[in-house]
C-alpha cells in the first residue's frame, strides 16, 4: 500500500512539475508573440547552418530575413525570396532565373518566416526545456511540436529572456537534418522595399510563371 501511495504521490509530482513548465513556456511564447506582433516591420540578419550528422553534411550561409505582416522577404547569397502572402518568387541568382508560384497558405503557412518568428501558439505544442546562460545573457529554450504531420518534426527556440527576442531557431526536419539560425542582428519598424519582385531590376532575367 505505501509503494502505491508513493507511486502516486511521485505521479503527482511529476505531473504538476510537466504542468508548471508547460505553463511557463506558454507565458515566455505569448509574450514574445505580443512583442514582435506590435512591431510594423521587422530585418533579421542571420547565419544559417544545415547539419546532418548521418550524411556528413555541415554547411554554412547568412542571409537577411525581412517581415511586415504576411510579406517576407529572405536574401541570401545564391538565391532571394519574395512573398507578399499570395505569390512567391524564387530568384537564383547565378541563374539570373525567377520562378513564380502561387503561394498555398494551407500547405505552407505553419512553416512560414512569419508563423516561426511571431506565433507560436496555434500551430505547436510547447515544452518548456531549460533555463541557461549564454555569454552572460539568460536564455530560454523551447521546443515547439507542430499538431500536424510535415517535414519538420520539432522547432527549437532559444530566446533571450531578457530582451524578449529569438536567439536561436532550428528546425529539426524528420530525415535527421537540423536548420539552424543564428540571430546576429534584429531591427524593428524601419522602412522596407515593397515585397513583390520587378524584372526591370534585373536585366535578362529568365521568368518561370508556373502560376
Amino acid at each position: 500500500m505505501r509503494k502505491i501511495a508513493y507511486l502516486l504521490l511521485t505521479f503527482y509530482i511529476c505531473s504538476y512539475n510537466v504542468m508548471a513548465e508547460d505553463k511557463k513556456a506558454a507565458l515566455v511564447l505569448y509574450q514574445l508573440s505580443e512583442k514582435t506582433n506590435s512591431y510594423n516591420t521587422i530585418q533579421i540578419e542571420f547565419e544559417h547552418i544545415f547539419s546532418n550528422k548521418s550524411a556528413g553534411i555541415n554547411e554554412k550561409s547568412s542571409g537577411i530575413l525581412e517581415l511586415q505582416g504576411d510579406n517576407f522577404r529572405i536574401d541570401m547569397a545564391q538565391q532571394l525570396i519574395i512573398n507578399n502572402g499570395t505569390t512567391h518568387w524564387i530568384y537564383l541568382k547565378e541563374m539570373n532565373e525567377v520562378q513564380i508560384i502561387d503561394y498555398d497558405t494551407e500547405e505552407e503557412d505553419a512553416l512560414s518566416p512569419n508563423k516561426l518568428f511571431t506565433v507560436y501558439n496555434e500551430d505547436y505544442k510547447n515544452a518548456y526545456i531549460e533555463e541557461k546562460t549564454i555569454g552572460v545573457e539568460k536564455m530560454h529554450i523551447i521546443d515547439l511540436f507542430p499538431k500536424e504531420s510535415g517535414p519538420i518534426m520539432k522547432v527549437r527556440l532559444t530566446i533571450n529572456a531578457l530582451k524578449n527576442e529569438i536567439h536561436i531557431l532550428a528546425l529539426y526536419d524528420k530525415n535527421g537534418g537540423v536548420y539552424t539560425y543564428n540571430i546576429k542582428s534584429f531591427k524593428s519598424d524601419i522602412s522596407l522595399a515593397p515585397f513583390t519582385f520587378n524584372t526591370a531590376n534585373y536585366p535578362d532575367v529568365e521568368v518561370i510563371d508556373l502560376r
